[in-house]
């Protein structure tokens, strides 16, 4: 069960990656690839990436020593 939930989170990595290059058809093909694969390993990226996403937003925004 592992293995097919690891599978699903590199796909839907993979699937981002593509988006960020601007490669939007792939991109969206391995997501729903991923979803199909195991929806919750794709909700948990989406998680991780907010998380990183937040996290990056209050560096930039922090105020220099």
């Amino acid at each position: 069960m592992e293995d097919k939930r690891e599978r699903a989170h590199d796909i839907a990595e993979e699937g981002l990656d593509k988006l960020v290059e601007g490669d939007t058809k792939t991109g969206e093909k391995l997501i729903d690839k991923a979803k199909k694969i195991d929806p919750k390993a794709v909700e948990e990226l989406a998680e991780e990436v907010e998380r990183d996403k937040e996290k990056a937003e209050r560096f930039v925004n922090r105020k220099p020593a």
